[in-house]
Parts: C-alpha cells; sequence; structure tokens
C-alpha cells in the first residue's frame, strides 16, 4: 500500500464454503504467499481446488501486481477425526517459496507425500517451491492435540516452529512429555525436511510468535499460566495469564526467558527481531494493571495493546499502550521496519 487510505490492488478468493487466510508472507519481489484453509470449491484466481475433506489447507501465490498465479491444496478424505487440516503460518524460505506449518487429521496429503496422524490432529510442517509444488512434508505429535502455529525462515533454507502439544509427542528423533495440559514447543526444521531438534515449555503454555534472532536461534513469544519452566528458568503467572518472550539458541537450548503482565489476563500475539540492536519488538494486550520490567501500565478499556521491547541479553527495555476508555484494544501481529521501529495491527 502506498498510504493507509489508497490500496494499490485487492484480490479475493472465494468458493461454496468457508476459505479463510491464516498467514501471510512477503515472497521477496513485491508479492505474497498466503495460507488458510478452505471447505468445498474455491476459485484462486484461476485455479479451482476442492476439499478432499471437511477443511484442507491452501497456500497460495499472490504476484506485485496482484495476481494469483498458482494455488495447492494439502489434505485428506478420512472423517475419523473431521478431516480438519488447515494451514496457520507460513514464512518466505528466500528462493521464491514457502515454508508452512499447521494441523492435519486422519489421512492427509501434501503432494506426493501421504501421512497419518497419531492422534486426533498432528502438526505439519511442509515446503512448497516457487512454482507451487510441494518439495516435502514431515509430521510431529502424538496420540492426543498437537499442532503447528507460527514458522520462521532460519536464514538457512530451514525453518523455526512453534505450536503447543499434550501428553507424549514425537518430533523426529526427539520425544517430549507435557509437563501441563499443553506444553508449549520450537522446533528446527533443515532445509531438506528433517526435524534435528525440539525444545518445550511448561506448565500451560502457547507460543504465538516466532523469528529468527539473525543468528542462528530463535526469539518466541506467547503466554503462560501458573508455574511454568523455559529451560533453567522457571516463572510464576501474577494474574491469569501472562506474557512471555523467551530465546532458543541454534543448538536448541532456551538460554534465557521474561515474563510481563499482572494481575489480569496478558498476552502476547507477535514478535519481530530487531536486527539493528539484536533484541525484538514484541505486541499483544492486557487487562488491569501490568509490569513490563520497571514499567507499570494500566487499561484504559477492557484491554489495551501493548508494545514493548526487549533487549538480546533478555531485559525488557521499554514499553508502551494502545487503547482508549471505550470497549477493548489488541494488537494481533507486528513487523519490524528495518529502521527501529514497528507497525502493528490493532483491533
Amino acid at each position: 500500500m502506498s498510504t493507509i487510505e489508497s490500496p494499490e490492488w485487492a484480490v479475493q478468493t472465494g468458493g461454496t464454503g468457508l476459505v479463510l487466510g491464516s498467514g501471510i508472507a512477503h515472497d521477496g519481489a513485491g508479492g505474497a504467499l498466503v495460507t488458510g484453509y478452505f471447505s468445498g470449491q474455491a476459485s484462486f484466481g484461476s485455479t479451482s481446488l476442492t476439499s478432499r475433506g471437511t477443511e484442507d489447507a491452501f497456500v497460495m501465490h499472490v504476484t506485485a501486481s496482484g495476481a494469483i498465479d498458482w494455488a495447492v491444496q494439502a489434505g485428506g478424505a478420512s472423517y475419523i477425526y473431521g478431516s480438519q487440516d488447515q494451514g496457520l503460518g507460513i514464512s518466505y524460505d528466500g528462493a521464491g517459496g514457502a515454508l508452512v506449518t499447521g494441523f492435519f487429521s486422519g489421512n492427509a496429503s501434501f503432494g506426493l507425500t501421504f501421512l497419518t496422524s497419531r492422534g486426533s490432529t498432528d502438526a505439519f510442517v511442509m515446503h512448497v517451491i516457487a512454482s507451487g509444488a510441494v518439495d516435502w512434508a514431515v509430521q510431529a505429535g502424538g496420540a492426543s492435540q498437537d499442532q503447528g502455529y507460527k514458522i520462521a525462515h532460519d536464514g538457512a533454507g530451514g525453518a523455526f516452529v512453534t505450536g503447543y502439544f499434550s501428553g507424549k509427542v514425537s518430533f523426529g528423533s526427539t520425544s517430549l512429555t507435557s509437563r501441563g495440559s499443553t506444553d508449549a514447543y520450537v522446533m528446527h526444521m533443515t532445509a531438506s525436511g528433517a526435524i534435528d531438534w525440539a525444545v518445550q515449555t511448561g506448565g500451560a503454555s502457547y507460543t504465538y510468535g516466532i523469528a529468527h534472532d539473525g543468528a542462528g536461534g530463535a526469539l518466541v513469544s506467547g503466554h503462560f499460566s501458573g508455574n511454568a519452566s523455559f529451560g533453567s528458568t522457571s516463572l510464576i503467572s501474577r494474574g491469569s495469564t501472562n506474557a512471555f518472550v523467551m530465546h532458543v539458541t541454534a543448538s536448541g537450548a532456551i538460554d534465557w526467558a521474561v515474563q510481563a503482565g499482572g494481575e489480569s489476563v496478558t498476552d502476547s500475539n507477535g514478535i519481530a527481531y530487531d536486527d539493528g540492536a539484536g533484541g525484538a519488538l514484541v505486541t499483544g494486550y492486557f487487562m488491569g494493571k501490568a509490569s513490563f520490567g520497571s514499567t507499570s501500565l494500566i487499561s484504559r478499556g477492557s484491554t489495551d495493546a501493548f508494545v514493548m521491547y526487549v533487549t538480546a541479553s533478555g531485559a525488557i527495555d521499554w514499553a508502551v499502550q494502545i487503547g482508549g476508555s471505550s470497549g477493548g484494544s489488541s494488537a494481533r501481529a507486528l513487523a519490524h521496519d528495518g529502521a527501529g521501529n514497528a507497525l502493528i495491527r490493532v483491533t
């Protein structure tokens, strides 16, 4: 967009059922890569797709001029668990294609790769090349519900993936068991589609944002409740949920974690790496009185959005709020502008 008031173009998809976009990423050439899910028959430019099950995941490419030049689906026709297959997170792969994560149930096809979930849902990661073909796909999961939520390119053709799992789960050759009802995880995918490590946080925790740290590791944000462990760091939420930010090294070790929150609900929805100083810009929302390092904020409405800055060593440097006295405000996504500032989507 040249200005907020004057979009350069807009494009739509639609069909006989629900078509929902869940994630978007820049394609490196002025266009966009989009993932989501659809049901029934749907049109993506000149490409028509029909879901094999209740819902199928899709990935589409939109050119810089606003044309949908390809779309591909992933999913299956098994109705054991309702056959819900959804793409939730997407990242540019550095070579014109996309790295995608989400979840699937039952039997599902990802190009020429066929996977069967071990539980009601398993997480998946797939790679779609620049022409729109699915190159590889892998799964992670156990006997319960597991999903991938966000994904970030690692700068070397692979990806960092985050989401949540319950019970005992396999991430490649790594087995993890949740400490709470759900634990958050971070796993690393190589460029060839192998899971080389995975690490968990717990007790009850969810992750909603992940970013490459510029040095082979990842910065992750989300929320937790009660007592939670982040590597050797133990945190206790001050309210029903607190936001957290943690750093995972290139070898899969959590070397620091920090929390923000207060007497009620605090959650983090997005994170972006500050490549100028090595820290992270983090956004989300809070209710009531909340502490962000040495900064205390009180929501003006039922909820206020926040943006905070976390240094490379894990200290909260500053925090600001966005909101008014009427209704509630929440920041849903954030991007670094390349000059130390943040672009934020507030609802």
